[in-house]
């Protein structure tokens, strides 16, 4: 990974087969780097929202907005980052269009992986400030 890395960030071209597949491999290990990472975000906004007394606090709703927009965030910065800068290091235009379906498939993947997490850890941690984004219903 820190290879194909390094290749982009020193402005290297991607010309074979080999070094696309390289990475392919990356852009996925790099959905994980992105969830882990707003989802830190994300627990650091739901414990900076104090909480409201009364009948109808509205502190869980903030913490949802703001959960919902890091994950909008997180799926529009993934799918940029390789659409306008990584993309550009490719130089076949048949290798661009592998990668393209590659991005496509990886910013699903970090919408469905930051949501999915995100609603397991609110229930996991259902008695924090995190666990008010999805509420679960007592009777």
């Amino acid at each position: 990974m820190l290879h194909t890395l390094l290749l982009i960030w020193a402005e290297e071209k991607i010309r074979n087969i080999r070094e696309l597949e390289a990475l392919q491999s990356e852009t996925y290990l790099l959905v994980a780097i992105f969830v882990v990472l707003f989802l830190a975000a994300a627990l650091l906004a739901a414990q900076s929202i104090a909480y409201e007394g009364g009948k109808n606090p509205q502190d869980p709703a903030k913490r949802r907005t703001w959960f919902i927009g890091l994950g909008v965030a997180c799926f529009v910065s993934f799918f940029l980052y390789n659409y306008l800068y990584v993309k550009e290091t490719i130089v076949n235009p048949a290798l661009q269009a592998k990668f393209t379906d590659t991005n496509t498939i990886a910013s699903v993947l970090v919408a469905v992986a930051y949501f999915a997490t995100g609603f397991l850890l609110s229930k996991v941690l259902s008695n924090t400030k995190f666990g008010t984004i999805f509420p679960t219903k007592k009777s």
